[in-house]
C-alpha cells in the first residue's frame, strides 16, 4: 500500500513508509439523567474506549473499542501486551498487525478483541489520512450510505405519544427507517407503542425492533406475527444470544427478518449463523468484530450467502463515523445512527449529519472525517477523557 496514490479533486498525495511512534488509550465518560431504558439496561452513564495511534511522520489515527459497561477494568487490564507490541511496526502493515492483534485475542476473550479491534480501525483511519482520502475513498467504494435512526427507548414519564412524536423527529429530519425497543412490558402495552410510531410515521417507513434478547422461543412467534401486522420489518436480538436454535427457528417462519449479532466477535459463530440462516440480516458493531479489516470479511461472507448487513453502532462519533464509511459497501444494507447515544457527533464532519431519503452523502474529509485534535481539547458534549494508558509514557 505504501506506493499507492489517492487523487481527489485537484489532490494526489503517495503515501511514504511511517513506523508506529505512539499509541494512546483514553476512556470518555458522559453522565446521563438515568430516565432511559431498554429490557436490560438503565443509563445513568455511557463509558468508551478511545485509541490513538500517531506515526512516525507525525499522521494520526483514531480507533473505539466496544465495551461492556460494567466491565471497563478488564479491558484496560488487556490493552497492554496488544498496544505494545505496535510500536516501530510498519504502520500501513495493516494486515499484518491485525493479524497478530487477532489471533492474540483467543476465542473468547472480548476485551482483547475489542481492543485489536480499536487498533485496526485506528491503523485504517491513519492510512486514509496520511493519503490525503477519506477511508470509504481507500476503501474503494461509493460516497452514500443508508442509514436508520436508532431510538425508541423506554423513559420514566414517556408515554406513547412522546415516544410517536420522537420517532416523528426523526423523519423530519430525512430518516425513513426506524429502530425502537420492545420486550419490556408485555405484547399487549409494547404493541401499543408500536402502533403510535406507526401511526406518526406513516404505512411506508420501515420499523425495526429490537427485542434485546428479552422474548422466549414459546411467546416469539405470537410476538412476530402480531409486529408484522404492525407492518415490522425485522427484529434484533429476539432470543438470548446463545439460542442459536430458536433464532433458526424464527427466521424460518418467514414473518419478521431477525438480526443479530451485536455483541459477538468470534468469527466462527458468525459463520455458523449464516451457514444456519439463522439471520436475515448479519448484524455486527466493528469496534468489537475485528474493525475495518475483518469487517470486510464478514461482509463477504454474508454477501456471498446473499444475507444483508446491518452495522450497530450505540457508542461514540468514532464508532458512528466508522460504520458509516463501512455502509458504502456493496453488501450493507444499512448502519445504526443512534439518536440518543449520540455521544460527540459535534465532532462528526457536516455531511454526515444531513440526510436525503434516508441516505447521507459522506464528504472528502481525510481518513474517518474527525479532527483526531479532539482527543486534547474540551468535549462539545459535556462529557470526560482520561488517558488511561500511553506507549511510551
Amino acid at each position: 500500500m505504501g506506493g499507492e496514490t489517492w487523487s481527489g479533486g485537484s489532490r494526489s498525495v503517495k503515501a511514504v513508509a511511517a513506523r508506529v511512534a505512539r499509541v494512546e488509550l483514553f476512556e470518555y465518560r458522559r453522565a446521563l439523567d438515568g430516565r432511559s431504558w431498554n429490557p436490560v439496561s438503565r443509563w445513568d452513564e455511557r463509558r468508551a474506549p478511545l485509541l490513538r495511534i500517531t506515526a512516525s511522520d507525525g499522521a494520526v489515527g483514531i480507533g473505539e473499542a466496544w465495551s461492556d459497561q460494567t466491565r471497563m477494568s478488564d479491558l484496560f487490564a488487556a490493552a497492554p501486551p496488544l498496544v505494545s507490541q505496535l510500536l516501530g511496526r510498519d504502520a500501513d502493515d495493516i494486515e499484518g498487525i491485525h493479524r497478530a492483534t487477532w489471533q492474540a485475542a483467543g476465542p473468547t476473550a472480548w476485551t482483547r478483541a475489542a481492543i485489536a479491534s480499536a487498533i485496526d480501525v485506528a491503523l485504517w483511519d491513519l492510512r486514509a489520512r496520511r493519503m490525503g482520502a477519506p477511508l470509504r475513498a481507500v476503501l474503494g467504494t461509493r460516497d452514500t450510505a443508508q442509514v436508520y435512526a436508532s431510538g425508541g427507548l423506554y423513559g420514566d414519564g414517556k408515554d406513547d405519544a412522546a415516544l410517536a412524536d420522537e420517532m416523528a423527529s426523526y423523519a423530519r429530519r430525512g430518516f425513513t427507517a426506524f429502530k425502537m425497543k420492545i420486550g419490556a412490558l408485555g405484547l399487549a402495552a409494547d404493541l401499543d407503542r408500536v402502533r403510535a410510531v406507526r401511526r406518526a410515521l406513516g404505512p411506508d417507513a420501515e420499523i425495526i425492533v429490537d427485542a434485546v434478547g428479552s422474548l422466549t422461543p414459546a411467546a416469539a412467534p405470537e410476538w412476530f406475527a402480531a409486529l408484522h401486522a404492525c407492518g415490522v420489518r425485522a427484529i434484533q436480538a429476539p432470543l438470548p444470544a446463545h439460542d442459536l436454535d430458536g433464532m433458526t427457528a424464527l427466521q424460518r417462519l418467514g414473518i419478521l427478518d431477525v438480526v443479530a449479532q451485536e455483541a459477538e466477535f468470534r468469527p466462527h459463530a458468525f459463520r455458523t449463523l449464516l451457514d444456519r440462516g439463522a439471520v436475515g440480516w448479519l448484524q455486527f458493531n466493528p469496534a468489537l468484530a475485528g474493525g475495518i479489516t475483518q469487517a470486510l470479511a464478514l461482509i463477504a461472507q454474508a454477501r456471498a450467502r446473499g444475507v444483508p448487513v446491518t452495522l450497530q453502532c450505540h457508542a461514540t462519533a468514532v464508532l458512528q463515523a466508522t460504520c458509516l464509511h463501512l455502509a458504502t459497501l456493496p453488501g450493507v444494507r444499512s448502519a445504526e445512527f443512534h439518536m440518543f447515544h449520540d455521544h460527540l457527533h459535534a465532532c462528526l464532519p457536516p455531511a454526515m449529519s444531513l440526510l436525503h431519503d434516508g441516505v447521507l452523502r459522506l464528504g472528502t474529509e481525510p481518513g474517518l472525517g474527525i479532527d483526531p485534535r479532539f482527543l486534547d481539547r474540551d468535549l462539545p458534549d459535556g462529557g470526560s477523557l482520561v488517558r488511561i494508558l500511553a506507549v511510551p509514557d
